[in-house]
């Protein structure tokens, strides 16, 4: 049974790992008053000449404040008007928006967009009517006036998941046959092909590794905070929460790239004490081989005096699992990626879940948990959808309903971050314009992300952070620690 369940399973954690903030005015400063003004002495009386009686004052009147003007005396002249200030000219009115053809896939009527759809029909899955999702974003951004007056023109190609052959199809068809401007869609292989090798924007929604960000000319955006950062703020956490106190192995799943290096160089930069470093170098299609050679670290671990494993990268926590279920040895396991978190999955390939109890996990709040909890940038999207095209989004899909939630919010969020860059941008659009206003600093409003922003050096968006999940064996599932 475990043989046709890894067959297929990276693909699947692939897509499983998918699912996974009023200021007040300042006070007036306090100057110092003004002081108040004091009166003048009074001028002394003209004493009345000597051969003159004074006259006796009557008592019944008080005496005047002010000496009424004598005849000779010229009264101030009343103040002039002031002069009528002169008619201010109207504003001058704005330069109108000159739009031309201003790159490869811009005119000056429109923007031509790829966009990459998953087929996953051949799991027997069923995503709903996904190219639909994608036009009913794009026609609301078509009816709001488009990007600064163009409006966007895609171009949908579907590519099977099963290997690298398909997404590279896919990227000459975009890149080179259709000309597009940039590119959208959850890419699971071969993101270089558009950024790197043909010059072409992508705004990955599943997700873009250090090295493609390295090796991307074009802009590649990605959703997830970049390996690198990602690893120093959930080490952050883990220490805070106290799941890092004592030695700590690291084992990183295969083809990890450098997740493994980011993860080690964090914990170190902390202080924690990291005793054993590996890696797998057997895929999932030879299970007993994997098997073996995990069994085989799981001895490395306990020789080199670990307490903790820290599994990092797709599938790690599937192979430290398969280690530990048919050894005594119990370390604490620290997960970091969500595609470990289904206590029935272990089960399902035949191992027992005993080595989970008292796992601690990195978590996120997925687009089911947001769905639920009516999280209103994705409420908004599901309705749009919904009302556009008849399809009912199910949040919680059962039986044969269609699995159609994530290529919802993946049409919102490519569509979103796309379109905000590109109006930065302004009207002469091109890669070099649409890098200048991805590096300028930009805070965007994107579907399921509480925070996120771009800026140089910054292309991954998310400024949310990490949650932590403790397993529950009681309730057969990892919950939240706070």
């Amino acid at each position: 049974m475990r043989l046709r369940f890894m067959g297929i399973l990276t693909v699947l954690l692939l897509l499983a790992a998918a699912c996974s903030g009023g200021d007040s005015e300042p006070a007036s400063d306090g100057g110092a008053q003004e002081p108040e003004t004091q009166p003048e002495e009074a001028a002394p009386e003209t004493a009345p000449p000597p051969t003159e009686a004074p006259e006796p004052a009557d008592e019944s009147e008080e005496p005047a404040t002010e000496d009424a003007p004598s005849a000779t005396e010229v009264p101030e002249p009343a103040e002039e008007p002031q002069e009528a200030p002169e008619p201010t000219e109207d504003p001058e009115e704005p330069e109108p928006i000159v739009l031309t053809d201003s790159f490869r896939g811009v005119t000056a009527e429109a923007i031509k967009i790829g966009v990459v759809i998953i087929d996953v029909e051949i799991f027997g899955r069923d995503n709903g009517d996904v190219e639909a999702k994608w036009q009913a974003v794009i026609d609301d951004v078509n009816a709001n006036g488009g990007v600064l007056g163009r409006r966007l023109d895609p171009v949908i190609v579907r590519y099977s998941p099963l290997g690298d052959a398909e997404t590279e199809a896919a990227c000459v068809e975009l890149t080179q046959d259709e000309q597009v401007f940039a590119a959208t869609g959850p890419l699971l292989t071969n993101l270089t092909c558009f950024t790197d090798v043909n010059d072409t924007i992508f705004i990955n929604t599943f997700g873009v590794s250090q090295e493609e960000f390295d090796r991307s000319k074009a802009v590649a955006v990605g959703p997830g905070a970049l390996p690198a950062r990602s690893a120093a703020i959930s080490v952050e956490a883990l220490i805070a929460a106290g799941a890092l106190d004592g030695p700590v192995g690291v084992h990183a799943a295969a083809d990890t790239g450098s997740e493994r290096d980011h993860y080690v160089d964090a914990l170190m930069a902390a202080g924690v004490d990291v005793v054993s470093e590996t890696a797998s170098t057997v895929g999932g299609g030879d299970v007993a081989a994997s098997e073996a050679e995990m069994q085989a670290f799981a001895q490395r671990w306990r020789a080199d005096g670990a307490e903790i494993i820290l599994a990092v990268g797709i599938g790690s926590g599937l192979n430290v699992i398969a280690g530990l279920d048919r050894s005594p040895f119990r370390p604490a396991v620290v997960l970091t990626n969500s595609s470990d978190l289904d206590p029935q999955l272990y089960r399902d390939l035949g191992y027992t879940t005993d080595a989970l109890e008292g796992a601690v996990a990195i978590g996120s709040l997925g687009f089911e948990d947001l769905a639920q909890a009516g999280e209103p940038s994705v409420v908004a999207c599901i309705e749009r959808f919904e009302a556009a095209s008849g399809e009912i989004v199910n949040i919680s899909p059962e039986g044969d309903e269609p699995v159609n939630l994530n290529t919802t919010i993946w049409a919102c969020q490519g569509v979103e971050i796309f379109s905000q860059i590109a109006i930065a941008a302004g009207p002469d659009l091109t890669n070099d314009s649409f890098r200048a206003a991805a590096e300028g600093g930009l805070s965007l409003k994107v579907t399921a992300n509480s925070s996120a922003s771009i800026s140089a050096g910054k292309f991954d968006i998310s400024d949310g952070s990490p949650i932590l999940l403790a397993f529950d064996p009681a309730a057969d599932d990892f919950v939240s620690m706070g």
